[in-house]
């Protein structure tokens, strides 16, 4: 007998909870959703929700999963510069826009925000120790935390603006920033 787990039935009832919870995500907030109001929107009964999730909770960060997958793939570290790896990761950003929001709205805690950034911390840390002459970690941390706001802020303002701007100029915006040089 087929497992549950991986089954086209079960994958198919899974995107369709996706799907409803990003739909009513629009509306209202994570907190404000239950379970029988998803089960509606995704047209699933509470047994077939609760064999899948535990809570739309657990729903939402498997969203956040899903996305993090399909990004990590594109992140490249090392010497590659930013705006070589960053416009695909700003593509598939961009492709799932209402999702991609969601998630950005949780700027901190948000997994996908950390696969896409921290790779260009090490970096980013060492550029700002030699153009600030600072050696102390922890002053360091605020520098880079300065930055990671700002890159979130231009990924969310380039979003919520409707994305007209090239995924490549919005990387070259944040390679700008961390050089603080134009190019």
């Amino acid at each position: 007998m087929p497992g549950i787990k991986n089954n086209r039935r079960a994958q198919y009832t899974r995107r369709q909870l996706k799907d409803a919870l990003i739909r009513l995500l629009e509306h209202n907030s994570l907190a404000a959703i239950t379970v029988t109001e998803l089960c509606q929107e995704a047209d699933v009964n509470w047994g077939t929700f609760y064999l899948h999730y535990a809570s739309p909770a657990e729903l939402f960060a498997d969203i956040e999963r899903d996305l993090v997958k399909e990004v990590q793939p594109l992140i490249h570290t090392g010497t590659a510069n930013i705006d070589q790896w960053l416009p695909p990761i700003l593509e598939v950003i961009q492709s799932q826009e209402t999702a991609t929001l969601i998630i950005i709205r949780n700027i901190h805690d948000s997994p996908l925000l950390q696969a896409v950034l921290t790779p260009v911390r090490a970096q980013t840390l060492q550029h700002y120790q030699q153009v600030f002459h600072e050696s102390d970690p922890a002053l360091l941390a605020y520098y880079y935390e300065f930055f990671f706001s700002g890159a979130v802020r231009v990924i969310t303002k380039w979003l919520a603006s409707g994305a007209n701007e090239s995924p490549m100029a919005i990387a070259q915006v944040i390679q700008n920033a961390i050089r603080q040089t134009p190019a």
